[in-house]
């Protein structure tokens, strides 16, 4: 992992990204033992920054991400030697993500760096990790075995690309509901929430 940080802050460096330096915050209590904080300090290393309370964006998500398939596939990052499709975001992690599979731009040339990321977003990059990682797995054939989300009060605001990896990752308890009873799928999820999500990930052995 020292390795993969060690890439990582040699990569910014040749992508020279300007980021404002915040005072790094820690995870809230209830989040301390929760939290992996090797996919934090990878976070840290790829952006300059760490504040565990702010909503998490496409682009950070994508990086955190990345670093949950090489840790979970016991690797160092792939050299990608892929034309970044995007014209709004340069950043060599997001278009290693992208050449991997585990990303999708909002268009042909968009990524939408800047935007929050939500719930069911994640729900469906974790999945297509679980695709790449997995031996024989397959979403549309696991389809019959999914739970159904109506246990959820909100369950019908699952989007429908969405559906079948919300419903994965419920079944495989990496994404929770709310003590309300919501799935909250249109709803943001903050850096510290992300990491949680990494480390069951990883324990999940994804």
């Amino acid at each position: 992992m020292k390795k993969l940080v060690a890439l990582i802050l040699a990569m910014v460096m040749v992508f020279s990204v300007s980021v404002a330096c915040f005072a790094q915050s820690e995870p809230s209590e209830w989040a301390v033992n929760e939290v992996d904080y090797r996919a934090a300090d990878f976070l840290k290393a790829a952006t300059g920054q760490l504040d565990y309370a702010k909503e998490i964006t496409r682009e950070e998500f994508a990086i955190v991400a990345l670093y949950v398939y090489a840790a979970a596939a016991d690797m160092e990052l792939p050299e990608m030697s892929i034309e970044n499709p995007f014209t709004d975001c340069n950043n060599p992690l997001v278009v290693t993500a992208y050449g991997l599979g585990l990303v999708k731009g909002v268009s042909d040339n968009e990524f939408n760096p800047e935007a929050n990321v939500t719930r069911e977003q994640i729900c469906v990059m974790l999945t297509r990790i679980a695709e790449k990682l997995v031996p024989d797995f397959n979403l549309e054939a696991a389809k019959a075995f999914l739970p159904t989300l109506d246990t959820f009060k909100d369950g019908t605001d699952v989007s429908e690309w969405a559906a079948d990896s919300v419903k994965f990752m419920v079944l495989a308890e990496l994404i929770k509901g709310t003590d309300e009873g919501k799935i909250n799928p249109l709803g943001n999820c903050t850096v510290q929430e992300a990491l949680i999500i990494a480390k069951r990930s990883l324990a999940a052995e994804m």
